[in-house]
């Protein structure tokens, strides 16, 4: 299936995050910190086409990664951290990318049925009990339970796993990949040359620089084509404001009041408790008693006044909590295993508790604190009640705003701006905008970068009138102004970026005149040591690179890869530009490809590329029925997602 997580952030599938968070996880990890208050919302978080992401689908998205990555890294993932590590983004277009490959698998066709995920499931080993057998149902309720998982849910995320990896499957049934191809993916994998180099900087040839009109001409007149502008649009459109709409709502005492009554469970808060803990495993290498035994010991230590969380972090075997000294924050009941469970609610705040056995090994536990359950009062959540009531409120009057606009200007053909601002003036929250010219890939001042907006945009003839169209800030009935169609510009038009790129491509020449002296100089005896001598420059050594390898401070350049790949030990190389400046090298050690080991390597190689493939398909896919199904959501949603971590 898609994976999306890139970077640091490795590609997992939704049954991999489980099994990871039941094993390692789930137990001990605070789940209550970014729960929304009331539970969890089912309120929408993202459209994709006619396919809804819930709030509930991101959060347990959100949950299963940032566990995972606590336990990769050690260290807990905040609500700033995520921010930084772009987690938000990242689990929501991996939701948008797995509705829409949903999508695709119902239009191909493609069902799973009840007994394949039923035989799915049984397969994990988190499912199976020692003797390989499923470990019945009570036991595979707990364990969903524990990891704050509802049965249809997790059953339904393996019902679209199975679904997605058939889509990527048929896609990969068609590709051909030829035994010249596999051996030059196989030569550009092995192939390693290792070199010596020094760049001279094109900056130091500023002040050699000069232009004047003739030459500017000329080069505009040789290279017009690369400073062509794209096709762009000007819109008119009806912007319904979803905020606008919400701030004029007054939603009263009464309805508070009612709406508190008749969800009042979702305001009743369980009793929780508050403790860090002390895991000591136990397996082939250690027995129950020896764990015991340290637990003992850090006992003894506590009480004899060293710190419980410097201990935690010195010999816990918890790798989620041990890097916040085993704090486990606060969980309710029916989150943790029923020996652990009821060793910390039976315990008082300021108690150590243990050695308490689990399926996980042996705990000391030392509970931090306690809540008691039961109904917050209405003044504590009358204000996120308003609020909920207004935003979703706000939410379907503007879409039966838009709807309703978009019946009367189809029914009326009305197409004039004067008539579009005439209908804008009797509607609340609704106003006419006008675009800047924009291209297809641009944000649009007042939009944002909305492919649903621009999609339908340069879907339209000049003068024709879009149905709505959602947009982050609400809804959108876009009227077509201008087609300015891409064209070769004028001289004037683009004289700046002209100038610009004249002046460095100049300066390039100057820095390659001076390498490829400097490099006749080593060709007839001098060394590049003296070469960089002369030109105040340091000779820098790369580790071996492949042909998309980083080479040392140069980064990738596949130009300098490619012509060092073709030299031997000891041959010069270059000068080759690049981003700063031109590069002069030296080869000092070559790894060649080797037809026999080829031989053996073949049948992997050929798989990958076949899997490459697939995934370039399937990333094409995926572009391609974002841009037709239109993708919004809110950007505020994730500020608000966050504000409750």
């Amino acid at each position: 299936m898609l994976k999306v997580f890139r970077d640091n952030l490795k590609y997992l599938s939704w049954v991999l995050w489980l099994v990871i968070l039941v094993f390692v996880l789930f137990l001990f990890t605070d789940f209550g910190s970014i729960q929304p208050t009331g539970g969890v919302d089912s309120s929408t978080a993202a459209r994709v086409g006619d396919y809804e992401i819930s709030y509930g689908e991101f959060e347990q998205a959100y949950r299963r990664q940032a566990a995972l990555l606590e336990q990769r890294f050690g260290n807990q993932i905040d609500p700033e951290t995520a921010r930084q590590l772009g987690l938000y983004n990242q689990v929501m277009e991996f939701l948008i990318s797995e509705k829409i490959l949903q999508a695709e698998g119902e239009r191909m066709g493609i069902a799973v049925s009840d007994e394949e995920v039923r035989n799915t499931i049984l397969q994990y080993d988190v499912f199976k009990n020692a003797q390989g057998d499923f470990v019945g149902q009570e036991t595979y309720l707990s364990i969903l339970r524990n990891a704050r998982l509802t049965p249809d849910g997790f059953e339904e995320s393996v019902r679209q796993e199975l679904l997605t990896d058939r889509v990527r499957n048929i896609l990969q049934q068609n590709i051909f990949v030829s035994d010249s191809e596999v051996e030059e993916s196989y030569r550009e994998e092995v192939e390693r040359a290792k070199i010596r180099f020094v760049r001279l900087p094109t900056s130091g040839f500023a002040d050699q620089v000069t232009l004047d009109e003739a030459e500017v001409e000329s080069f505009f007149a040789d290279n017009r084509q690369q400073f062509e502008i794209p096709e762009r649009r000007v819109a008119d459109y009806l912007a319904i404001d979803r905020g606008q709409i919400q701030s004029s709502l007054e939603i009263t005492d009464a309805e508070v009041a009612s709406y508190y009554r008749e969800n009042e469970a979702d305001y009743t808060r369980e009793e929780q408790v508050q403790a860090r803990h002390i895991l000591v495993r136990t397996g082939p290498d250690r027995t129950a008693d020896q764990a015991k035994a340290i637990l003992a010991e850090a006992r003894s230590r506590i009480e004899r006044g060293e710190d419980f969380g410097a201990l935690a972090a010195e010999i816990s075997d918890d790798p989620s909590s041990k890097s916040r000294g085993g704090d486990l924050g606060s969980f309710g009941r029916g989150q943790m295993v029923p020996a652990f469970e009821a060793a910390a609610f039976g315990a008082s705040p300021g108690e150590l508790v243990g050695p308490v056995e689990t399926n996980f090994g042996i705990h000391l536990i030392e509970v931090l604190g306690r809540a008691e359950g039961g109904v917050q009062p209405l003044d504590e959540v009358a204000t996120s009640i308003r609020n909920r009531l207004a935003l979703e409120r706000a939410q379907t009057l503007a879409e039966t705003t838009a709807t309703e606009l978009g019946d009367r200007i189809a029914r009326e053909e009305l197409t004039e701006v004067e008539e579009l601002r005439a209908l804008a003036d009797q509607e609340t929250g609704v106003t006419l905008l006008s675009t800047e010219p924009f291209g297809k890939s641009d944000s649009v001042a007042g939009v944002g970068r909305s492919s649903a907006f621009t999609f339908a945009a340069f879907d339209l003839a000049a003068g024709e009138v879009s149905d709505p169209v959602q947009i982050p800030r609400g809804w959108a009935i876009i009227r077509l102004a201008e087609i300015q169609e891409a064209h070769l510009p004028e001289l004037d038009q683009v004289e700046a970026d002209v100038r610009t790129a004249l002046r460095e491509s100049r300066q390039v020449d100057l820095a390659i005149a001076a390498l490829t002296e400097g490099r006749d100089r080593v060709a007839t005896g001098g060394t590049l040591d003296e070469l960089a001598g002369d030109l105040g420059l340091e000779v820098e050594e790369s580790e071996e690179f492949p042909l998309n390898g980083a080479i040392g401070s140069l980064g990738p350049n596949p130009q300098v890869a490619r012509a060092a790949l073709a030299l031997d030990e000891g041959d010069v190389g270059g000068p080759i530009a690049d981003l700063q400046g031109a590069v002069l090298f030296e080869v000092v050690g070559r790894h060649r490809f080797d037809p026999a080991t080829f031989e053996q390597e073949k049948g992997s190689t050929h798989a990958r590329l076949v899997d490459q493939r697939a995934a370039e398909i399937l990333s094409a896919l995926i572009a391609a029925r974002r841009d037709e199904m239109g993708v919004v959501y809110d950007p505020s949603f994730f500020d608000n997602f966050q504000s409750q971590g």
